[in-house]
C-alpha cells in the first residue's frame, strides 16, 4: 500500500469523546449583560471610528451587572465581544502584515477589585478578528466575535452584584493602533446610576482596591461584556468524517460536525495522544475546512478534529496518525 494510496493511517482506536445521550429539547445558557440580547452590542469593533475603546496594558473596562437569576446551572463563563485586532507592516515587504502579539484577560468578583484568584485568560491577539488595512494584506480579517472563558460557578453572584473587567498584561498594547477593540451598545438603558466604566490608569493588573477603580463613568454607550450560565443539561456534539489530504506544501483537514447549538471548531494535533495542542484558528461556520503547513504533519504526530457547542461540551473525531517513513 503506498501513502498517496492510504493518505493517512486512521487508528482503530476509539475517540476520546464520551458517548452521550441528547436532552429531549434544546437547553439553551443565561446570559447576562447590560443589554437583554448580546447580539446588540454592534459598536466600534466592526468598523467606523473605534472611539479609543482598545482593550490594552493601560486600559481596562468595567461593568457592574445585576445578581445572577437563580437557576440549576452547572458551569459558568465570563465573556467579550473583540474585534479589530492589529498587524504591523513588514518593512521588508510592505504588501505584507504581521499580527501584533498579546493575550487578553478577564476578571470577576463582587466589588471593583480583583485579585489574581479571579482573574481568567480569554484570548490570544491571534484568535481575534484582524482589522482590515486597505494597502496590503493580512490574514484573519473578520467581525468581532464573542469569546468565553469558563469560571468557577462559585465566582458567580446569585445575591449580590457581579462586576466584570477586561484589561490586557501585555505592555504593547497601549493605543487604539496596536490593541484590539472592545464592541459596545449604544443608548443602552441606564438606572440613573452608572452600571460601565472606563480605567485608564492601570498598569497591566486590575485594580485590587475598589478605591479609585470606577474611574470614568459611561453614560450612553457600554461595554460587550457578559455571564454564561450553562444549564444542568446534558448535550452532544459530534465530529466525524476527518480526513487529512497533502497538497504539495499544504495538506487540507476537513471534517463534519452535528450539534444543536455549536460554537467553534478546529483541528489540534499532540505527539503522544495525551497532550494537545490546538494546530489552526477556531472555526464558527461551515465548511469545516483548514489548511496546514504540510511540514507540520510529521510522522509519529497525531491529529483530530474537535468542537464545542454553547453549552461548553466539546466533541472529538476519530485520530489520525501520520505513519512513519511518509514524506
Amino acid at each position: 500500500m503506498t501513502f498517496l494510496t492510504s493518505l493517512w493511517l486512521i487508528l482503530a482506536a476509539p475517540c476520546f469523546c464520551q458517548t452521550v445521550e441528547l436532552s429531549t429539547s434544546p437547553v439553551m445558557p443565561a446570559y447576562l449583560s447590560l443589554s437583554p440580547n448580546i447580539n446588540d452590542f454592534t459598536r466600534f469593533a466592526d468598523g467606523g471610528p473605534d472611539d479609543n475603546w482598545y482593550v490594552g496594558f493601560d486600559n481596562a473596562w468595567i461593568v457592574k451587572l445585576p445578581s445572577a437569576p437563580a437557576g440549576d446551572f452547572s458551569r459558568a463563563f465570563i465573556g467579550a465581544k473583540l474585534g479589530r485586532a492589529k498587524a504591523i507592516q513588514d518593512p521588508n515587504k510592505p504588501w505584507l502584515r504581521e499580527r501584533i502579539k498579546g493575550r487578553i484577560y478577564m476578571a470577576i468578583s463582587p466589588s471593583p477589585s480583583f485579585s489574581a484568584e479571579q482573574s481568567f485568560f480569554l484570548t490570544d491577539l491571534k484568535d481575534i478578528p484582524l482589522e482590515s488595512y486597505p494597502d496590503s494584506f493580512a490574514e484573519g480579517v473578520g467581525s468581532s466575535e464573542w469569546f468565553w472563558t469558563e469560571v468557577p460557578l462559585s465566582l458567580i453572584n446569585f445575591d449580590r452584584p457581579n462586576y466584570l473587567i477586561i484589561w490586557s498584561p501585555s505592555k504593547f498594547l497601549v493605543s487604539d493602533s496596536s490593541a484590539p477593540i472592545l464592541a459596545g451598545l449604544s443608548n443602552a438603558e441606564q438606572s440613573g446610576q452608572a452600571t460601565a466604566w472606563n480605567n485608564h490608569s492601570i498598569t497591566g493588573v486590575p485594580p485590587r482596591s475598589p478605591d479609585g477603580a470606577l474611574e470614568t463613568p459611561l453614560n450612553n454607550v457600554s461595554p460587550a461584556l457578559a455571564i454564561k450560565l450553562v444549564p444542568n443539561a446534558v448535550s452532544e456534539v459530534s465530529v466525524g468524517d476527518f480526513s487529512l489530504q497533502r497538497f504539495d506544501a499544504s495538506a487540507v483537514g476537513r471534517f463534519s460536525v452535528a450539534s444543536t447549538d455549536l460554537d467553534e471548531a478546529w483541528i489540534e494535533s499532540s505527539r503522544d495522544r495525551l497532550n494537545w495542542t490546538r494546530a489552526t484558528p477556531y472555526r464558527r461556520r461551515q465548511p469545516f475546512l483548514f489548511t496546514l503547513d504540510a511540514a507540520r504533519l510529521a510522522p509519529g504526530t497525531f491529529w483530530r478534529a474537535a468542537a464545542r457547542d454553547s453549552l461548553g461540551t466539546v466533541g472529538y473525531s476519530d485520530i489520525v496518525a501520520i505513519p512513519y517513513g511518509s514524506p
